[in-house]
């Protein structure tokens, strides 16, 4: 029985260390893994604690307990990706749409605050195309629609 138990006890302390070297982890995160390791390496070397606990909870043995606690966490967790998933892709489809903004028509990059960043040739040539265009006349699909 105790070969099992340090195999178990190994692969919660690996999990242990790999959480704490992680940099990108959140506080919380990190605290609620290693408290949930910690849980399980007691209940492996104490498994009839799992079960006393799971009896005052009205479940019959520790193992269904620990069972329904797994279940419900891998829900959260699924749950949680499944937002961050959802922002991460909000946050590609903005980003794409300020990429296409930024582009102009002809293939030349644009600006990615407008007008105001042109150069001032460039400004000038504009008005003068707007002149132009005014001079001109409503275009075929610029008429009055009664």
């Amino acid at each position: 029985m105790i070969p099992i138990k340090l195999v178990l006890t190994l692969g919660l302390a690996v999990v242990v260390a790999y959480t704490l070297i992680q940099r990108v982890a959140p506080r919380a995160l990190k605290i609620v893994i290693f408290t949930v390791v910690l849980l399980g390496i007691y209940f492996v070397w104490f498994p009839d604690h799992a079960t006393i606990i799971a009896n005052r909870l009205g479940v019959g043995r520790g193992t269904d307990l620990l069972i329904y606690v797994w279940i419900v966490l891998s829900f959260a967790i699924g749950l949680n990706l499944n937002f961050k998933i959802r922002a991460a892709r909000h946050d590609i489809t903005e980003l794409a749409r300020a990429i296409a903004l930024m582009s102009t028509p002809d293939g030349r990059s644009g600006s990615p605050t407008g007008p105001s960043m042109e150069s001032k040739s460039g400004a000038a040539s504009s008005r003068q195309g707007d002149a132009r265009a005014e001079e001109a006349g409503p275009g075929p699909s610029e008429g009055t629609v009664p």
